[in-house]
């Protein structure tokens, strides 16, 4: 054959550090944009990016020429940066992630699961302020098993490390920390 065809459909997840809920509404499409540019310039089709405050969630294609490590370290690296440069400098995303293949003729229901993230986690999509319904951590874990994929509980969620600082929630809610106290 003098080609090669391929069309590999990927569900993929990771959240921020420490599953922080550092992804603010108000910069949300923004980040998505930029990951979907991201995605776009190394060749990948994108089907879906939805998510939370803290994770998210992206339907996306492979190209044939690139592997997903390489796709994943790129976005999460660039866009880290970007969410530094606009006003986000304690923004991170997690080391790993989750990924698996899609039936290309299941694709419609998995970009439905991922649009509408925040009636998952929270009843509605306006909702994102309320205590979660579903966390991260439990559909991750769902996640996992519901495509058998190995790991190891110990280093699935690592917290966040201790520090000398307290969080307080500043001005808008967002997190300030004092010292010494």
């Amino acid at each position: 054959m003098p080609q090669s065809y391929l069309r590999i459909v990927l569900h993929t997840v990771f959240s921020t550090k420490y599953r922080r809920p550092t992804i603010h509404p108000r910069v949300e499409q923004e980040l998505y944009s930029y990951l979907s540019r991201r995605l776009q310039l190394m060749g990948c089709r994108v089907y879906a990016i939805g998510g939370t405050l803290d994770h998210v969630h992206i339907v996306h294609g492979l190209p044939r020429t690139i592997s997903i490590a390489k796709v994943l370290e790129d976005i999460k690296s660039q866009s880290s940066r970007w969410m530094g440069k606009n006003g986000y400098p304690d923004f991170w995303w997690q080391n790993g992630y989750g990924c698996h293949s899609v039936d290309y003729r299941k694709v419609d229901g998995i970009i439905r699961y991922v649009e509408r993230q925040k009636e998952h986690h929270y009843g509605s999509q306006e909702n994102y302020r309320m205590t979660a319904r579903l966390t991260f951590e439990a559909e991750m874990l769902k996640f996992l098993r519901e495509f058998d994929l190995d790991y190891d509980p110990q280093y699935l969620f690592p917290s966040e490390p201790k520090s000398n600082c307290q969080d307080h929630l500043g001005p808008e809610g967002t997190q300030t920390r004092k010292l010494g106290e």
